[in-house]
């Protein structure tokens, strides 16, 4: 999805697949805030945070924008200021899963999951499997 906002938003989702490196930059981003957080309770705090720092520059944008005459451009302004709407209710949804409280022995499970979903790339395990994998890639293995 290297497109600009044009094209980008005149498409259905399910209609513009990411390319191959976007696909890989999208594992490694996914696997690396799991093992940096590796609960529930971190992931809330991460997308909280995640969030605020989106809302904090698109207000910025809009401001700087909305200062410059010679460049606004109001249907931009106002597609940010809906973006801003959309960044509230998603703020809204935090606020109620941030309520949720889950037992400890939840967390650890949690835990033990993320080596399952975004296992370290430098285990023993992955490394093996990295290379099993690219051995059934160029036809050295059977499965």
């Amino acid at each position: 999805m290297s497109l600009g906002s044009e094209g980008f938003f005149d498409n259905e989702p399910g209609e513009l697949g990411p390319s191959d490196q976007e696909q890989q930059r999208f594992r490694r981003l996914h696997d690396e805030l799991l093992r940096n957080q590796p609960n529930l309770r971190g992931q809330q705090q991460q997308l909280w945070t995640c969030m605020q720092a989106m809302k904090s520059l698109t207000s910025a944008v809009i401001e700087q924008l909305a200062a410059e005459e010679d460049q606004l451009d109001w249907q931009l302004i106002s597609d940010l200021s809906a973006l801003q709407a959309l960044q509230q209710s998603v703020e809204v949804l935090l606020e109620k899963t941030g309520e949720i409280s889950c037992p400890d022995w939840v967390e650890a499970h949690a835990e033990e999951l993320v080596g399952e979903l975004a296992p370290d790339p430098l285990s023993d395990r992955r490394l093996w499997l990295n290379q099993l994998l690219n051995e059934s890639d160029h036809g050295g293995s059977s499965y």
